[in-house]
């Protein structure tokens, strides 16, 4: 097994500054779908408005600039980390490798936006496109933190994870993965269903899902809850597997539950 890098303890403790200034960034681009200013900043980019400093804009214009403002700010600090992994040395191996990673999926995160913003798939735009690409954007924004999970993970001295195919609770660990990935993304659509036809109720949204005349992603909302109550299962068992390997903390964990202990007895 790889023994644990060692590199400086300020970088190890800058590197959960990066985690959060990451959530933060992630959280704001929430705040801009959730307050419709996807297109804030009109159809430019990397501008905003035609402009690098829009001036007198409106508080969408605002959000929107912010996002971006916050965005690139995360991209100088991902530069900056990666020049103190090189200066780290050989114990800085590891760090950089898992900075490729972060690398990929931050870029991945502007190239999505750039897109978004270009086609004009904001805002009321019901397109196949923006269909495709929500649920792609999300699904590239937890890789991008899981990244930045293993960066922190790395620089606070633990090792590259291996993956173990001959282990029950790997596999079921990667089955569970992507069961959250669909769960993550079904539920992007449903974000962007209710965003385009939104019910006037719980009772209301239940009539449109069924409806002759419900458009498609709208009919496509009862998908996630299903999806969800499988992905729980499918947690558990992951659960329960990591137990019988012999995974200390996920052991203590699930003999918390009641249904393992009294299956124990």
């Amino acid at each position: 097994m790889d023994s644990p890098e060692v590199v400086s303890p300020k970088l190890a403790r800058w590197s959960w500054a990066l985690l959060w200034l990451t959530v933060g960034v992630i959280v704001g681009g929430s705040l801009v779908r959730a307050t419709g200013s996807g297109d804030g900043c009109g159809d430019s980019w990397p501008r905003c408005q035609g402009s690098l400093f829009p001036l007198g804009g409106g508080t969408e214009t605002t959000i929107e600039f912010a996002h971006r403002a916050a965005t690139a700010m995360l991209g100088i600090v991902l530069v900056a980390f990666v020049v103190a992994a090189f200066r780290a040395g050989p114990a800085g191996k590891e760090l950089r490798r898992a900075f490729v990673w972060v690398g990929g999926f931050f870029l991945g995160e502007v190239a999505i936006g750039a897109v978004l913003v270009l086609f004009e798939w904001v805002d009321q735009d019901a397109s196949l496109g923006r269909v495709i690409v929500v649920p792609l954007h999300l699904i590239n924004t937890f890789f991008l933190v899981s990244a930045v999970v293993l960066v922190v993970h790395i620089a606070n001295g633990g090792i590259w994870p291996r993956f173990n195919w001959a282990r029950q609770s790997n596999r079921y660990g990667l089955m569970v993965l992507g069961l959250l990935l669909l769960v993550g993304a079904s539920g992007a659509l449903n974000a962007l269903a209710d965003t385009l036809y939104p019910p006037d109720s719980v009772l209301d949204g239940i009539r449109q899902e069924f409806g002759p005349t419900a458009p498609f992603l709208v009919r496509l909302r009862v998908l996630h809850p299903f999806l969800a109550n499988i992905g729980g299962v499918g947690a558990v068992m992951a659960l329960r597997s990591a137990a019988f390997d012999g995974a200390g903390r996920v052991r203590k964990l699930a003999n918390g539950l009641p249904w393992w202990s009294h299956s124990k007895r």
